[in-house]
């Protein structure tokens, strides 16, 4: 097969796991396909923001909105993730209604509902840009299929309209604020770097085919006392992925993580490995 041949399948293949058009693909200038683009601020927000992504009602983030389910629903709405050099996208059916999740508001006083140091920057008619203040890392929400009519007046307007719950009585926006609040700063250690940072990072890049292809919705949890890896954990059956299959896809197919390697342990747990840090697949069978 010819190396032109090659990249082409290769390509068609990230596509196809990642939900993007293949000229869509992040690349460097040579044209060789590069799925990890943050540098070691970046990672340490994209860290923190697949741990609260990959949250669920059962076991609600410390970041969630104390009555519903918003971080941990908003994978519903995402339709592909890509790390860029600029930054990380999530085109998503609603921009704005993601946006008003994932930045931080002060509920009732004392909680923190939404990502801490998150801010708004601008908009565009078709995508929100956001920051985080701690690391300086971007994150652009950005509607995978805007009205060739909607203009950025319009796309303000749907903001609004998304935000409007902000001005409740009991909350208050931090996400408007210059600078970090306290409130925001005691939770400093979500976003502190760790081993396993690069790891986490790379899998929210690689965090679709599991949301979609596989559709599994799993939690990933801290090191349980005494231990020093995360742990990744889904409940599965017959017609769900085990432990072998995820950590598969993230070592061995068209998008695994450069350098990962994956040991199983039982049918049902394995270890994924990236140099000295590790992330634990445990599938808990159904019933």
């Amino acid at each position: 097969m010819s190396p032109h041949s090659s990249d082409l399948l290769l390509r068609r293949a990230c596509a196809q796991y990642l939900y993007l058009r293949q000229r869509a693909i992040p690349r460097t200038a040579s044209g060789t396909i590069q799925l990890d683009w943050a540098g070691s601020q970046q990672q340490d927000f994209q860290a923190m923001l697949v741990t609260c992504l990959m949250s669920t009602s059962d076991t609600p983030h410390a970041f969630e909105h104390p009555k519903k389910s918003c971080i941990s629903s908003a994978s519903g709405y995402f339709n592909a993730i890509a790390s860029r050099a600029e930054g990380l996208e999530i085109l998503t059916n609603t921009a704005c209604r993601i946006a008003s999740r994932l930045m931080p508001v002060l509920y009732d006083q004392d909680r923190i509902a939404g990502v801490p140091g998150l801010r708004f920057l601008s908009h565009t008619s078709h995508r929100v840009r956001l920051v985080h203040l701690p690391t300086g890392a971007r994150l652009d929400l950005i509607d995978s299929s805007p009205s060739k009519d909607r203009t950025r007046r319009d796309m303000r307007r749907e903001f609004l309209r998304e935000t409007k719950w902000h001005d409740q009585p009991h909350i208050e926006r931090l996400w408007d604020k210059v600078d970090l609040t306290a409130a925001e700063d005691a939770h400093k250690h979500h976003w502190a770097r760790r081993t396993c940072t690069p790891l986490r990072s790379a899998l929210l890049v690689r965090a679709m085919p599991i949301w979609y292809k596989f559709d599994l919705y799993p939690t990933l949890l801290p090191p349980a006392p005494g231990q020093q890896h995360y742990q990744l954990v889904w409940d599965t059956d017959a017609h769900h992925p085990d432990a072998d299959q995820v950590g598969e896809l993230l070592s061995q197919s068209p998008i695994r993580i450069p350098h990962a390697h994956y040991q199983p342990f039982t049918p049902d747990t394995g270890l994924l490995t990236l140099k000295d840090s590790g992330l634990l697949l445990t599938a808990v069978p159904a019933g």
